[in-house]
C-alpha cells in the first residue's frame, strides 16, 4: 500500500489538506472550479464524486455550512473525513453511487466528474472511475443535479470544453439554465480544455461568458490575456 502524502495545501485558499496516493490528486480543475463558486453563506452543498474532499473545502471557504459528499470509493472518504473535520463539524459522507443515493435536497450541487469517454487504457479502478465516464454517464449526472437541487438551488460543473454541446443539451433536457460560463485554456493548446458552468432550474436564456482562465501545464497563469 502506498503511503499517504500529508501537509499539502489547497491552492488559493491554503487549507491544510491530506491526499492519498491511491486516488486522483486535487489539480488545477479542482482549484479553478473551487474559485468559480459564488459565495454560499450558510448554504448546504453536495459534492458528487467528492474523492478526498477538496471541493467541499472550497465550498466551506465560500461560507457553506452543511457539507455533503458522495463517492463510490469508501477509502477515499476516509481521507475526506480527516480533511473536513479540521474545518467543519457539519458534514456527512456517503459511500455510494450517486444513482443510488437518497437524501434531502440541498442549496448547491457541485461536481468535478469523470468526463473522458471510456477506453481500455486505464486498469486501476480508482483512476478509471475518476477519469472515465463509465461509472457516471453525463445523463446520470444531470439527473442527480435535478434530483438533489432545491427549486431555487444552484449547480456548478467543470467538464471537457469540446463536449459543451452535450452539456448544453442535458441542461435543456433537465430544464436547467446556464447562468454563467468560463473556459479554461492551456497556453500550449489552440483550443479550450475545460468549461465551468453555473446552473439554476429554469428555461435557458442569456448566458454570462466570463473572461477565460489561462493555465500552463496545469499551473494557473492568469485571466484573459494576463501573463
Amino acid at each position: 500500500m502506498k503511503m499517504k502524502k500529508k501537509n499539502d495545501y489547497l491552492k488559493f485558499i491554503d487549507y491544510e489538506f491530506e491526499q492519498d496516493e491511491r486516488f486522483i490528486k486535487a489539480n488545477s480543475d479542482t482549484a479553478l472550479l473551487g474559485m468559480f463558486l459564488d459565495p454560499m453563506i450558510n448554504k448546504s452543498v453536495l459534492d458528487i464524486g467528492t474523492n478526498t474532499g477538496a471541493l467541499l473545502l472550497y465550498a466551506h471557504k465560500r461560507g457553506a455550512k452543511y457539507l455533503y459528499g458522495v463517492d463510490i470509493h469508501e477509502e477515499a472518504l476516509i481521507t475526506a473525513k480527516r480533511n473536513l473535520e479540521r474545518y467543519s463539524e457539519t458534514f456527512e459522507l456517503y459511500a455510494s453511487r450517486i444513482q443510488d443515493l437518497e437524501m434531502e435536497t440541498v442549496d448547491v450541487v457541485i461536481s468535478n466528474p469523470p468526463f473522458f469517454e471510456m477506453n481500455n487504457v486505464c486498469k486501476d479502478p480508482n483512476f478509471r472511475d475518476a477519469l472515465f465516464e463509465e461509472a457516471l454517464p453525463l445523463e446520470d449526472l444531470f439527473k442527480a443535479y435535478r434530483k438533489f437541487m432545491k427549486d431555487n438551488g444552484e449547480g456548478y460543473l467543470i467538464y471537457q470544453a469540446d463536449r459543451l454541446p452535450e452539456v448544453y443539451e442535458m441542461c435543456k433536457k433537465y430544464k436547467l439554465k446556464i447562468m454563467k460560463m468560463q473556459f479554461i485554456h492551456d497556453i500550449h493548446s489552440k483550443y479550450a480544455l475545460r468549461v465551468m458552468i453555473k446552473m439554476k432550474i429554469g428555461k435557458m436564456s442569456k448566458i454570462k461568458i466570463l473572461e477565460p482562465l489561462i493555465i500552463d501545464n496545469g499551473e494557473y497563469v492568469g485571466i484573459g490575456t494576463e501573463k
